[in-house]
């Protein structure tokens, strides 16, 4: 990957996750000339960038982190290298951190989802403390679809919001097997 090439993903990935582009609908372009990126001063980010073997899956890790608005600069060191080392162990063992994470919540599947007075749901709570993953959010989303109901109930217009397109945002990034996830909720929760 040149240069250019990594400078061009990480604002087609940078706009797909802080603004309303769509990565996949435009298949990663983005309108950027390689007689900008000569003139930026931190183009020498970029060379570095180049360098990494998984350069969309380092940018995915850091941007799902607490904050997607990452000027280039922050994504050279240490920290950023661990938050892509624990994503990578996340996308590796997906099934199993699911399974682990169903395990967290409470035994009665809506009292996790319930949005009661306009608080924040158990679920969002214990993502919130760390205690499950963005990719467990993502995973039963996708098998009950209880964002719509927590976006209309939920009375926080400032933060909830982040939270729900970080959710959505990241969601055509994760992959799982969509019948084996719905077969192990419901064998969590049906008991």
């Amino acid at each position: 990957m040149t240069p250019f090439d990594a400078y061009t993903k990480y604002l087609a990935l940078k706009n797909h996750f802080t603004s309303d582009y769509d990565y996949f609908q435009y298949g990663g372009k983005v309108s950027a000339r390689q007689d900008a990126f000569e003139r930026r001063r931190d183009k020498y980010q970029f060379y570095k960038l180049s360098k990494k073997k998984d350069v969309e899956g380092f940018l995915i890790a850091n941007f799902i982190d607490d904050n997607s608005n990452k000027w280039i600069g922050d994504l050279n060191d240490k920290e950023s290298e661990d938050v892509y080392n624990k994503w990578k162990g996340r996308q590796e063992s997906i099934t199993y951190l699911y399974k682990n994470d169903l395990d967290k919540m409470d035994n009665d599947l809506d009292l996790n989802l319930k949005v009661i007075d306009g608080q924040y749901p158990k679920l969002l709570q214990l993502y919130q403390f760390g205690t499950v993953s963005i990719e467990t959010l993502v995973i039963l989303n996708k098998v009950v679809n209880y964002i719509p109901h927590w976006t209309k109930n939920i009375t926080d217009h400032i933060i909830w919001p982040e939270h729900r397109r970080r959710i959505l945002k990241y969601e055509p990034f994760v992959k799982f097997d969509p019948f084996r996830m719905k077969k192990l909720t419901l064998e969590r929760f049906t008991a």
